[in-house]
């Protein structure tokens, strides 16, 4: 991934927050999160020039990155105050986990593609995301080690959503 000034990307992430306004998202906090992740970061090279449009885009294993509205959304609709921890099942590319992580203590996310793991963990270092904890599981199952979450976000599919 390119390691672009994030600034080259500021009319297109303006224009992302704009369409989140427009839709409906009022959460300051959400706003705010959003603004900071650099979403380009969390997509391939090829695609950073539509990071910022509100569609999902294709990360590799037959994956997606969750359009920007589908994220404000899930996020605002959390409610986070700071002091919780979040469990987020499937990491994916990492964005909504980097959006979380500006909001609440720590997140604690699952994947179980290792490809998109190894990138996403690849950004988060990147960025300095240091409250993001990730494992290569199966998400259907939660993650009972670090139980119990004060919410918990799925971004994939799945047959059933774990307990909190």
């Amino acid at each position: 991934m390119s390691a672009r000034v994030f600034s080259d990307f500021s009319i297109h992430r303006q224009r992302m927050m704009d369409t989140l306004i427009e839709r409906g998202i009022q959460d300051s906090a959400t706003l705010r999160a959003m603004t900071e992740v650099p979403r380009h970061q969390f997509v391939e090279d090829a695609m950073q020039a539509r990071s910022y449009g509100d569609f999902p885009l294709p990360i590799g294993s037959n994956q997606t990155i969750s359009q920007p509205f589908v994220v404000a959304r899930m996020t605002q609709a959390l409610q986070l105050k700071g002091h919780e921890r979040v469990l987020e099942i499937g990491t994916g590319s990492g964005y909504q986990a980097a959006v979380l992580s500006r909001l609440c203590k720590r997140v604690y996310t699952v994947e179980r593609i290792h490809s998109l793991l190894g990138r996403a963990r690849k950004v988060f270092d990147q960025l300095h995301y240091y409250n993001i904890i990730s494992c290569i599981d199966d998400g259907t199952v939660g993650w009972p080690d670090q139980a119990p979450f004060d919410a918990v976000v799925v971004t994939a599919g799945g047959p059933k959503i774990p307990e909190p």
